[in-house]
């Protein structure tokens, strides 16, 4: 079986993009963990080649970090690129969210969790969103996002545990925001 891989090059372009494309759908950046990610790839596509061993050791922590959160920013551009701009306001809000908290994931604490929750929210409904196979992300939606196929629909509440101990509160979590959401939508039903 064979691993598929990209260059750093490759990836550094994507990133580039990706952040061009947020820039352009109106994403404010400043300085933070996506331009630090931007720095670390620049630096290292070339440097890893003629890198010491203990420079190469030093960094990798970090370059891990970065690479591993850099393509949950190219996966989200690729997946939405080209969805009509006034159509991602809350994704907008979602990155714009998204884009803060620590540079490296091991930094985050329970009282840091929001920008990467954001992001996660972000990613779920980026890897559901399939168009050319009739699977679509609900962007504006009352959840935190939903999937639609053919004619139903299904409402997601993201929940990223940070520790197993809050898998089971945050399962409960969920699933009352989800019956809020239902009920509100079925309201709207019979309204309309």
């Amino acid at each position: 079986m064979a691993v598929p891989t990209e260059s750093y090059e490759k990836i550094d372009q994507s990133y580039s993009d990706a952040l061009a494309w947020m820039n352009y759908i109106g994403v404010k950046f400043s300085s933070g963990r996506t331009s630090h990610y931007a720095k670390v790839i620049k630096y290292w596509k070339s440097e890893y080649k003629s890198a010491a061993a203990d420079t190469a050791k030093a960094a990798f922590p970090g370059f891990v970090s970065s690479m591993f959160e850099v393509h949950d920013f190219i996966e989200i551009w690729k997946a939405f690129s080209q969805t009509p701009t006034p159509e991602l306001s809350q994704l907008v809000e979602k990155l714009q969210k998204g884009i803060n908290g620590p540079i490296d994931a091991s930094d985050e604490t329970s009282n840091s969790t929001t920008a990467r929750n954001f992001l996660f929210e972000a990613m779920v409904a980026a890897r559901s969103h399939r168009p050319q196979i009739g699977v679509e992300a609900i962007l504006n939606t009352n959840s935190h996002t939903g999937i639609k196929i053919d004619k139903k629909k299904l409402w997601i509440e993201c929940k990223r545990p940070i520790t197993t101990n809050k898998i089971e509160a945050n399962v409960r979590k969920a699933s009352s925001q989800l019956e809020a959401v239902i009920k509100k939508q079925m309201v709207q039903v019979i309204v309309e």
